[in-house]
């Protein structure tokens, strides 16, 4: 089944623990409820916007960031107040 890639912050926490040099904080871990299915949810990365922005029920799309042969899906804020 394809999907829109678009979703809903569901639930998110700030990191601000440095775990990984990769990966210097703060970033922020979020569950993302996509828009296909009421509990289809995704634990992933929001990126592109400062930690302090991202909110329960934030409005979110996918971008793919690449990492070797893989590539990733994280989400970022959909732009301009888009909707489902």
């Amino acid at each position: 089944m394809a999907v829109s890639g678009r979703g809903t912050v569901f639930s998110f926490t700030i990191n601000r623990q440095p775990f990984l040099p990769s990966l210097p904080p703060p970033y922020v871990v979020a569950i993302v409820e996509l828009d296909e299915q009421e509990g289809l949810q995704l634990t992933t990365r929001v990126v592109n916007c400062e930690p302090e922005e991202v909110h329960i029920g934030q409005r979110v799309t996918v971008v793919f960031e690449q990492h070797g042969d893989i590539y990733l899906p994280f989400f970022e804020p959909l732009k301009g107040g888009e909707n489902r």
